[in-house]
């Protein structure tokens, strides 16, 4: 595929070509002295100049697609300076102004995903750091629990004692009281 350069070129190349064939075919019958060298002269001229133009308008966009590229590789931070005083430098300003946005935004999504990470990172330690806590509290209070329990147990036995001992208790004062029935009757 022809660039841009050379397409602009062919174009006053074969312009000019054709006004120098219309002028040959004018003055093919009568030729003036130095024609021909007059004639090569303005080919040479019509090539040259054709080229120097079309090279002239293709740099800019040459340079606008060298920054795109530069874009398309994640390099939007370069700021792309182009003096054409035309609307190729419109263009340019608002291609800058599209990169600079676009930097902008990446930036700005870089930094919500490292907040994101930084975010679930520290809900998982703390969720770690609770679960790890509710399982202490846990234990602690398993461990309350079976001393409450092993106390219940302890008084239990103790109250089952003291049960057996009221029941001698008592048997010693029913006994006495028939002593003491026979004693108050003798």
């Amino acid at each position: 595929m022809p660039s841009l350069s050379t397409k602009i070129a062919q174009s006053i190349i074969i312009s000019g070509l054709f006004i120098v064939v219309a002028f040959v075919a004018i003055y093919y019958q009568n030729p003036v002295s130095g024609f021909y060298f007059v004639i090569a002269f303005v080919v040479f001229f019509i090539i040259a100049f054709g080229l120097a133009m079309g090279r002239t308008f293709a740099r800019p966009v040459q340079q606008m697609l060298e920054q795109a590229d530069s874009v398309k590789n994640g390099h939007a931070n370069k700021i792309f300076y182009l003096k054409t005083k035309d609307e190729v430098e419109e263009l340019a300003k608002t291609f800058d102004k599209i990169a600079h946005d676009f930097e902008q935004t990446k930036s700005k999504a870089e930094s919500l995903k490292t907040a994101a990470e930084i975010k679930f990172k520290t809900k998982d330690l703390l969720s770690d750091q609770v679960a790890k806590a509710l399982e202490q509290k846990i234990k602690n209070r398993t461990n309350d629990l079976e001393r409450a329990l092993a106390e219940l147990d302890n008084m239990q036995v103790r109250v089952k004692m003291k049960d057996e001992q009221i029941t001698a208790l008592e048997a010693k004062i029913a006994k006495l009281s028939k002593k003491k029935k026979r004693t108050i009757e003798k």
